[in-house]
């Protein structure tokens, strides 16, 4: 049996239509990402430093890894703290009042969860810092070196910045309405026939009494700050995941470009192939690493949504059965957002697992059977590896994946039948 059989039927195993679907598939995203011109509205989000805008969010907070601040940390955690623990001494006066009882968990759920994302990044946070020393290299060394490959680097690069600047936006938008949903009620009733409830998220009437619309506006003002704080923990470090994440996958796309784009004459194609092997093996253990960092962040943020959904879903119900329309627009613009959140974790596990699977298709396409042997072997080591793909997992119980988005939707709406059947 001759080299090349033995390499096709014992050492590659490649299934014909997989392989085929996996390269239409990627001759489609070509086509898309790379051949498609970028407008100038895309290079305005577009960040040179990868990592701008998770850099902001968690200097904010004292947890960028690179300029640790712990005096920084400890205030923004105690506020966080305070402000949770007034909420949840809230909830349980209100225990027996169902509607107010929903509201309570609505609001100090995510906060709960954005305590303990904080305390489980500032505890891993360690584990990020090859990473980012390999990005402020990359970005030194240059992260493209074609325009093919610039306008991939731009795509995920705008990808992430997208995700950062939405997310803030969102999540800050969704407590400030919370606030001021019964001015904003009476406003748009033209003040005629309006009656302000004064409730607020937390008990404060012991330190601050309520009596008007004035002091209740000040006090609406005053607990902006929360917001603010409370949305650069929700997004801080789901941020640089994106970031670093979409990196690799700019990356992995780089290297299968560059492998299909391989001259095999035999005196460039040993050393370029060398160093694209290397380069290959250092983007999965920096996958790994990234796995290893976020996944028990990222089991508390899927639990997170899960019941957030779930919740949210049951009050919308019963407010569009009410009739109350401002509620009912809150309640949908908080549905929204978590199932957009839900989806944008998976579609970044699935751009990493397909990203990381596209090396198999690029070593397989290119004209290996031209090749002496001893330059084949490392082919087949790339195929082999790359068989296994990278992925983000939630506590190596979920892996991140459009099946997964799925998944979650499932489950939020199986709680939510239980719910239902309970109350």
């Amino acid at each position: 049996m001759t080299f090349e059989k033995r390499v096709t039927s014992r050492q590659l195993q490649f299934d014909t239509v997989a392989v085929l679907k996996l390269k239409v598939l990627s001759q489609v995203v070509t086509s898309l990402r790379m051949k498609k011109p970028i407008s100038s509205y895309v290079e305005l989000f577009y960040d040179e430093n990868v990592i701008s805008w998770s850099k902001r969010l968690l200097n904010l907070s004292g947890l960028w890894p690179h300029n640790r601040n712990d005096v920084r940390f400890f205030f923004y955690v105690t506020y966080v703290v305070i402000f949770t623990w007034l909420e949840i001494v809230t909830l349980l006066q209100n225990i027996h009042d169902l509607e107010k009882t929903l509201k309570n968990i609505t609001l100090s759920f995510p906060t709960i969860l954005i305590v303990l994302k904080a305390m489980m990044f500032r505890l891993n946070m360690h584990l990020v810092l090859p990473l980012l020393t390999v990005v402020k290299r990359d970005v030194k060394l240059g992260l493209y070196r074609s325009e093919e490959e610039r306008r991939t680097v731009v795509w995920y690069n705008v990808a992430a910045t997208l995700f950062s600047t939405s997310s803030v936006l969102s999540l800050f938008f969704v407590p400030t309405l919370f606030y001021a949903k019964p001015i904003v009620s009476c406003l748009l009733s033209k003040f005629n026939n309006c009656t302000l409830p004064y409730e607020l998220p937390m008990k404060v009437n012991n330190i601050y009494e309520v009596t008007g619309v004035q002091s209740y506006a000040l006090l609406c003002v005053y607990l902006i700050p929360a917001s603010m704080l409370l949305t650069i923990g929700a997004t801080g470090a789901d941020s640089l995941l994106v970031a670093l994440t979409f990196h690799l996958c700019s990356q992995l796309s780089i290297l299968a470009h560059r492998i299909r784009n391989i001259s095999i004459e035999p005196q460039i194609y040993s050393p370029e192939m060398r160093a694209l092997v290397e380069r290959h093996i250092e983007l999965l253990q920096l996958a790994s690493i990234l796995a290893k960092a976020f996944s028990s962040l990222m089991f508390i943020q899927t639990l997170g949504l899960i019941f957030s959904l779930c919740i949210v879903v049951y009050q919308l119900l019963m407010t569009t059965d009410s009739g109350e329309d401002i509620n009912t627009i809150h309640f949908i613009i908080y549905s929204c957002a978590v199932i957009l959140l839900a989806f944008c974790y998976c579609f970044l596990g699935e751009c990493l697992i397909n990203e990381s699977s596209e090396m198999q298709v690029a070593c397989y396409f290119i004209n290996w059977y031209d090749l002496p042997e001893q330059y084949t072997r490392s082919l087949i080591f790339c195929i082999a590896r790359s068989q296994k793909p990278s992925y983000l997992t939630a506590g190596k119980f979920y892996v991140f994946s459009l099946e997964t988005f799925g998944v979650i939707v499932k489950a939020s709406m199986a709680y939510l039948s239980v719910l239902k059947s309970i109350i």
